[in-house]
């Protein structure tokens, strides 16, 4: 038969065998998958077994299942891995603040990524401006009670506050979020988005992130706990722990106060120590609970108004105490409407902690804050103030209780001592008024 013949049966039976024979062996890995063995397992075992072949390493380092012996597993034990994990039993990966040896916290990588990524963010240097064109943002409520509210897009311009919405029922009234007026914001606003684009035009500046305002004239020790408490109705999850997913407030606006109540001195008198308003909290107080929290005032207020460009809050938490007390019955306090809201039980715990203040022995301790160094307000007789103390302080000798008698003024206590007699109390008394 010459070599240019057909060719037979036989010879294309071996040419189909030389080609399945090239495929398995040039995807050996594949092919080894396909019949179920494992490839490093038997991977360079014949040359291995000779000497000259490397040895095979798995992805977490070890060698193959199949050729580890007693040393490996004494060394290395016989932990689970996984990729991009350390290796262990799964436990490791995240630890709560307070367990284990020291104490310590760390958190795995899906979990830093939750607490991460926030909804509302302070955004790039070059993302000051936000131009929405025909698309003007409108407001919404997130939260609502009876002078405590909770808005998306507030704008701001020209000394007033505008509420941006073409469905006026998504709104409360007026009346029940803001009363007050004064300095810093004349009145509030509801608007519809085509008066808003005659008034606000197609852009304008954004401030990011949580904003809390107080529209009162008047301080209130109770301003800040309010605040919070309605802030914290955003997140019903926040465990025991005081883990929370509610991004920090950036900024406190006090709009209707300035800086300084005092006279302004001549330039050249910088130097002079000046008198700052009172917010109705010791400014301790405040970088202690929100170390992150700017506060603004009149001249900040002022300085927007003077730019001549509408202003966007992306959310405004906004507290007016005015409102509030229509709402309430005599006798309960300014922040009740906030306690109507759904909240998690331990929505104070992103502050107390878990954590418990170490006591040097089991005593108790009984702390007496007494308010007769205050200007105003309710406060006992100086006869029932010494009575109470003095009643307190035998009760407490009898007992073997440790007794603290403090001023809520800073002029008579100071805030640290105050703050640290108050942790570590097992009691407390505040009487307000005979």
């Amino acid at each position: 038969m010459r070599w240019t013949a057909p060719p037979d049966k036989r010879e294309i039976s071996l040419i189909f065998l030389s080609l399945a024979a090239y495929f398995f062996a040039y995807n050996i890995d594949a092919s080894l998958q396909v019949i179920g063995i494992d490839r490093l397992a038997t991977q360079g075992a014949v040359l291995s077994r000779l000497g000259i072949g490397k040895g095979n390493i798995a992805e977490d380092g070890r060698r193959p299942p199949g050729w580890r012996d007693a040393l490996e597993n004494e060394i290395f034990g016989d932990w689970t891995w996984g990729k991009n994990h350390v290796a262990g039993d799964g436990t490791e990966r995240t630890q709560l603040k307070g367990s284990g040896r020291h104490g310590a916290m760390w958190l795995e990588r899906p979990p830093v990524g939750k607490v991460d990524r926030r909804p509302l963010a302070d955004g790039g240097v070059d993302d000051a401006a936000l131009r929405w064109g025909d698309d003007i943002p409108t407001t919404k409520i997130v939260k609502q009670s009876p002078g405590y509210n909770i808005l998306d897009n507030v704008f701001i311009f020209n000394g007033s506050v505008f509420l941006v919405t073409d469905e006026k029922n998504s709104l409360p009234d007026m009346s029940s979020m803001v009363a007050s007026v004064g300095n810093g914001f004349g009145k509030w606003k509801i608007i519809t988005t085509s008066v808003a684009h005659r008034l606000l035009g197609d852009y304008g500046g954004i401030i990011r992130g949580v904003s809390w305002l107080t529209a009162d004239s008047h301080p209130h020790n109770s301003t800040l706990f309010a605040l919070w408490r309605i802030y914290s109705s955003l997140d019903v999850g926040i465990t025991s722990t005081g883990y929370t997913t509610l991004p920090p407030p950036r900024r406190l606006i006090f709009p209707h106060n300035r800086f300084f109540t005092d006279a302004n001195p001549d330039f050249g008198d910088h130097w002079i120590r000046r008198r700052r308003v009172d917010t109705g909290f010791h400014p301790f107080l405040l970088k202690a609970a929100f170390p992150q929290l700017g506060m603004q005032y009149f001249e900040d207020c002022d300085d927007y108004h003077k730019m001549q460009v509408p202003y966007i809050y992306e959310r405004l938490v906004v507290v007016d105490r005015g409102v509030s007390l229509k709402a309430i019955s005599e006798g309960q306090p300014i922040f009740t409407p906030t306690f109507g809201l759904p909240a998690s039980e331990h929505w104070w715990m992103p502050f107390l902690g878990e954590e418990e203040v170490t006591k040097a022995n089991d005593k108790k301790v009984v702390t007496y804050l007494h308010t007769q160094s205050e200007q105003g307000g309710g406060r006992p007789s100086e006869e029932d103030n010494n009575a109470l103390s003095n009643a307190l302080s035998a009760m407490a000798k009898k007992n073997g209780y440790e007794y603290h008698m403090v001023s809520t003024q800073t002029s008579d206590t100071d805030w640290t001592d105050r703050m640290m007699t108050i942790v570590k109390s097992s009691v407390g008394y505040l009487v307000l008024s005979s």
